[in-house]
């Protein structure tokens, strides 16, 4: 395969879930500004994390194929993996905040996000593995859409990760199939968040 239409390719759906999950983020401050749940509030700044880390790294990705300089690929990708590790973290700790806050099981009980190397792309889909297990059972206590909404948006970015693992281990068809993915886990949640915000 080409390398500049992959890399092309790479940079224009990063941007893309970029901006779905900085959307994502503005519905849950829409959310949070409505029902003042402090958990909301991890969450939006999680999913606003998660926005900046994609955005950040096709924006260097791009000044790399600009300026030949493969140094800014590194510095991208390691600062879309340190702001997507905070990101689960926070959405990790929504969950927490809102378990606290709430002990029945809740569809915004938990929320996360996002391929250059299989160790660290393992990492994260062990992240998001943790959450769509979480949202899973949620979704098997309390049976509806915004639950179901919830746990198929977690599965689908976790089976996105796994497709950045399989692609960053010399298996290229994958990328395409993760960014895919990604995009629908964030459309998922776009939805779920749509729902929740005009119910309030």
């Amino acid at each position: 395969m080409p390398i500049r239409p992959i890399l092309g390719y790479d940079i224009a759906m990063g941007y893309v879930s970029g901006f779905a999950a900085l959307l994502v983020s503005y519905y849950a401050f829409r959310s949070y500004s409505a029902a003042h749940k402090k958990s909301l509030l991890l969450f939006q700044l999680g999913f606003a994390l998660a926005g900046a880390a994609l955005l950040l790294d096709s924006s260097l990705l791009l000044a790399a194929l600009i300026t030949r300089s493969a140094s800014l690929i590194a510095l991208g990708y390691s600062g879309y993996f340190i702001l997507t590790v905070s990101s689960y973290c926070l959405i990790i700790g929504s969950y927490t905040v809102d378990r606290a806050e709430s002990p029945e099981a809740s569809p915004m009980a938990l929320f996360p996000l996002l391929a250059f190397g299989a160790f660290s792309e393992g990492v994260l889909s062990a992240l998001a593995a943790a959450i769509a297990i979480q949202l899973g059972v949620n979704f098997s206590y309390k049976r509806s859409a915004n639950s179901f909404l919830a746990f198929l948006a977690f599965l689908l970015i976790f089976l996105s990760h796994l497709s950045f693992t399989l692609q960053s281990m010399r298996f290229p068809g994958f990328l395409i199939a993760g960014h895919v993915l990604r995009f629908l886990g964030f459309t998922s949640l776009l939805i779920l968040l749509a729902r929740m915000v005009r119910a309030s």
